[in-house]
């Protein structure tokens, strides 16, 4: 009974997810102190996707229209299941004020450094106020809308939430918001996290897990799965973080792993049932296995 069950919730978790993760996202938006300001985008294919067909856009203070300097084409791959960390770039030690540094919690996420310069090109100064656009260029389409474009977020109320604050999306959150003038309910898809929160970076929980988790599992080993008490992972590479998480979301268990390349997760005190476990090694790959507890 107990395999049927799990059978149906794989099979009802893969129909669910047929409709999108087929398209980029914004999966954490970073407003904290000073130049503290960052974007993750995660790619929830199979496919690897070359960014240069990928564009940032800032609506500053409800404006229906990013000036050409608030327009930034962006660069990079994003592997399956994988993503990239843009930050403003301010990394001179000796700046002040506009100019002081990000934090060195951020500045070592940092996959891409943008717009050093606010007068050529502002649109990673942002300040929980601006609607953000993640535009696919060769369509011209958003792929994915933090905000409403056209609003004011002071009115609307949701910049009490977005500014000074870190945000992640939820791991149900298999799309972007492509509707440039619906409802910003912002707590509805992100978790809001303290200010100046960086160690959600880098990687991303997402139940897009089905066609990443072909492309990956042969680079960490879990077993065994079925498993009673608990599980062992083997990695090719160190082991940077795991998070251990029911498949509606809940996080259960994030050990510390201390660089091994061997983990033993205890999961004794665990209810029987079905969970994601997802690992980051140090060569920012992320594997994610779905594990059965008897």
């Amino acid at each position: 009974m107990r395999k049927l069950f799990f059978l149906a919730i794989v099979a009802l978790s893969t129909q669910m997810l047929t409709a999108q993760c087929n398209e980029l996202f914004i999966s954490e938006y970073i407003e904290g102190w000073s130049n503290n300001k960052a974007l993750e985008i995660y790619n929830p294919t199979g496919n690897a996707i070359d960014m240069t067909d990928y564009r940032l856009e800032r609506y500053a203070n409800g404006a229906t229209a990013a000036q050409d300097n608030q327009k930034t084409d962006l660069t990079g791959t994003i592997e399956p299941g994988g993503v990239l960390v843009y930050v403003i770039d301010k990394q001179d030690p000796d700046g002040v004020d506009f100019e002081a540094p990000v934090w060195d919690e951020l500045a070592e996420q940092a996959d891409i450094w943008l717009n050093p310069d606010y007068q050529e090109n502002n649109t990673m100064y942002f300040n929980g106020n601006d609607a953000m656009v993640l535009r696919k260029i060769s369509t011209n389409s958003p792929v994915d809308i933090f905000g409403v474009i056209g609003e004011d977020p002071g009115s609307a109320g949701w910049d009490e939430i977005t500014q000074n604050h870190t945000l992640v999306r939820r791991p149900e959150v298999t799309g972007g918001d492509t509707q440039a003038v619906d409802e910003f309910d912002v707590l509805a898809v992100w978790d809001s996290l303290e200010v100046n929160t960086f160690d959600q970076l880098g990687f991303h929980v997402c139940d897009c897990v089905t066609s990443v988790e072909e492309t990956r599992t042969s680079q960490v080993k879990a077993f065994p799965n079925p498993f009673h008490d608990r599980l062992d992972l083997l990695a090719a590479q160190p082991i940077a973080g795991v998070v251990v998480r029911t498949l509606a979301g809940a996080e259960v268990l994030r050990p510390v792993t201390n660089g091994r390349r061997q983990l033993r997760l205890d999961l004794a005190d665990l209810p029987t049932g079905a969970y994601l476990v997802e690992v980051r090694l140090t060569d920012g790959s992320v594997t994610r296995h779905q594990a059965v507890k008897h």
